[in-house]
């Protein structure tokens, strides 16, 4: 049960903090709307990035208690039941983080909707937004100090645990880089879809997203996951602060899920982004990596020492690196990297033609009277539109397999006085969150192929020609 009389302390006790809180969230909206126009999705941004901070600083500073033997002594002391104290103190975290944060962004889309339209969904879409990933930044924070013991250790495992996600995101693509690079044809936007992790990696990643689409009346699945993480956490917080004791304060963390998950995943996300199939630049970048996994280790044990653990871990994570990026290029990225998208996907394509010559003189052929950069075709975004996007696929499928496309990375490696044509060819495809997804290829045709490739495009109807 929540304790009244000690919430009311936290109240008088925290005062002078409170009201800075709610003076900054008041001040924020008129500095911004003074500088620039206001708009829903700059509000749900604004407010967004005020509650995260909040939501990271506020839980960390309420239960520091935790980290320091006296205090602990004096709380844990208190004639408050273990399980009232979590409560009531979890309660005003809440209390002082979203509250006030829910209030500037009624007061700021209130202008918002003063100086222009907005709809009363998306107006209550985005204060919903806002309170999911508030709660769930409050609670991941809250998880990472009950799981760490000094305050050292739970500022940088807190700091770790936003940004890992990201180091994850650069080591995956640059694994999917080097499948673009080697396996596919064209030039574009392959590795996009490769984005949806974060929604499920990083918290702020993903309530930035929401944020940006908020007047399409989107909400990602992704948010409902978010929530159900941080249920359970909550959950996992009780439990974690009821088996609290003194003796855990002022001592190194020992949990698995705060330096030694951090270190793997951190250490093997330092190797998949830095793979390459050269051996040579391996041995120097994986021995620079191996020092860095020394310093995290060495630094989360507080003492230099050696035995054949550390560098087995090591060496198992080489391992598994080189296996993954293995596994990873032989799917294509799990399959998430591709050189056409699904007929079944697609909304809407387009394709257009581009010359590039070394000579001022020359010019783009002509084809049947037209000039070549003239042609171009796209389809809409309608349901009948279904036959002619299976047309479209078709045609690329087709230029493709008679070898009319010359790789974009090998043309350009060996590209000297060429003069070549290239085809734009541009996707908008469904999304998990029916957003609508663009996808762009640049693709190489060398002269001597041009024509056959317009021959194509006159077999399947994709451009009307005069006879």
């Amino acid at each position: 049960m929540i304790n009244k009389d000690y919430f009311k302390y936290l109240i008088k006790q925290n005062k002078k903090y409170l009201i800075l809180i709610y003076v900054i969230g008041i001040i924020i909206p008129f500095w911004i709307f003074n500088e620039h126009t206001p708009t829903l999705c700059t509000t749900g941004v604004l407010s967004l990035v005020y509650g995260l901070g909040l939501s990271c600083i506020v839980p960390i500073y309420l239960f520091s208690f935790l980290q320091k033997k006296k205090s602990n002594i004096l709380y844990f002391s208190l004639p408050i039941k273990k399980e009232s104290l979590y409560l009531t103190t979890s309660l005003f975290s809440y209390f002082a983080t979203i509250l006030p944060v829910v209030i500037y962004q009624l007061f700021a889309q209130g202008i918002v909707a003063y100086k222009m339209d907005i709809s009363f969904g998306a107006f209550i879409l985005t204060i919903i937004m806002t309170i999911v990933h508030m709660f769930a930044m409050n609670t991941l924070i809250t998880t990472i100090t009950l799981l760490t013991q000094n305050s050292v250790d739970n500022f940088i495992c807190s700091f770790a645990y936003i940004f890992l996600p990201l180091l994850i995101f650069i080591a995956l693509n640059n694994c999917a880089s080097n499948i673009v690079y080697s396996m596919m044809l064209g030039e574009g936007n392959y590795t996009q879809n490769l984005n949806a992790i974060l929604y499920y990696l990083s918290m702020p990643y993903n309530g930035f997203a929401q944020m940006k689409h908020i007047e399409m009346h989107v909400s990602h699945i992704s948010s409902i996951y978010w929530f159900v993480v941080s249920l359970a956490l909550s959950f996992v917080n009780y439990r974690l602060f009821i088996k609290r004791t003194v003796e855990q304060s002022e001592s190194h963390t020992k949990s698995f899920f705060m330096y030694p998950l951090v270190i793997i995943l951190g250490t093997f996300a330092m190797l998949l982004a830095m793979y390459t199939t050269d051996f040579k630049s391996n041995v120097l970048t994986f021995t620079i990596i191996f020092m860095i996994y020394l310093i995290m280790y060495y630094f989360s044990k507080r003492k230099v020492y050696f035995n054949w653990k550390i560098p087995t871990i090591f060496i198992l994570l080489v391992v598994s690196c080189i296996g993954f990026s293995s596994v990873y290029a032989n799917t294509k990225g799990f399959h998430s990297i591709y050189e056409i998208p699904t007929t079944s996907s697609i909304r809407s394509a387009s394709f257009n033609f581009t010359f590039e010559t070394d000579y001022e003189t020359k010019t783009a052929l002509k084809y049947k009277g037209l000039d070549v950069t003239d042609i171009n075709y796209s389809t809409g975004p309608n349901k009948k539109s279904s036959k002619d996007h299976a047309k479209f696929v078709n045609f690329i499928n087709e230029i493709i397999n008679q070898k009319l496309i010359t790789k974009y990375n090998d043309f350009y490696n060996n590209a000297v006085n060429q003069n070549y044509y290239m085809i734009n060819v541009y996707y908008t495809v469904h999304s998990t969150n029916d957003v609508e997804n663009f996808v762009s290829r640049v693709y190489i045709i060398k002269e001597k192929n041009i024509e056959k490739v317009l021959d194509l495009v006159a077999k399947y109807n994709l451009y009307k020609f005069k006879s």
